[in-house]
């Protein structure tokens, strides 16, 4: 007698062979199913700063001395947002360019408040030989990047 023809008419044997490793397979690849979408459903929406909105239009320069403009009094109000345009609180914002600096000689940096603003006074600003400038914000936050799109334009 053949050997396969007695595999054939032996109907009484369990799951063996293709059919096995078919449900291995599905089980498998329903188990890694569970664990990934179980893992996308623990990610959070990025957060990102939204908008950066600076109130004040220019700084206008009014002293000469020599070829330098400057002035003492630069007042400069900013608001920033994150994506959803609520107010970002605790955003570090820095201003640079145009020799922006403090009355003691310092960068000129803030944190914004609980509603997202921060305000500066009393900078030190100035164009040497130039009639207009620009001073860059960059504003910055954990978990929320940066954010260098504002300026603030400087005019002799």
């Amino acid at each position: 007698m053949n050997r396969n023809t007695r595999l054939r008419k032996n109907k009484e044997g369990g799951i063996e062979g293709l059919p096995l490793q078919l449900m291995i397979i599905i089980l498998v690849a329903t188990l890694g199913t569970a664990i990934i979408i179980g893992w996308m459903g623990s990610l959070e929406t990025p957060q990102s700063i939204g908008s950066v909105n600076v109130e004040t239009e220019n700084i206008p320069l009014n002293e000469i001395s020599g070829s330098e403009r400057y002035t003492d009094s630069g007042y400069v109000k900013i608001f920033v947002a994150d994506q959803n345009g609520n107010g970002l609180a605790g955003a570090t914002v820095v201003l640079t360019g145009c020799n922006a600096k403090t009355a003691d000689g310092k960068t000129v940096y803030g944190i914004t408040d609980e509603n997202g603003y921060v305000e500066f006074e009393d900078m030190h600003v100035s164009l040497r030989g130039a009639k207009t400038g620009h001073i860059t914000v960059e504003v910055s936050k954990s978990g929320f990047g940066t954010n260098s799109s504002a300026r603030i334009m400087v005019v002799a």
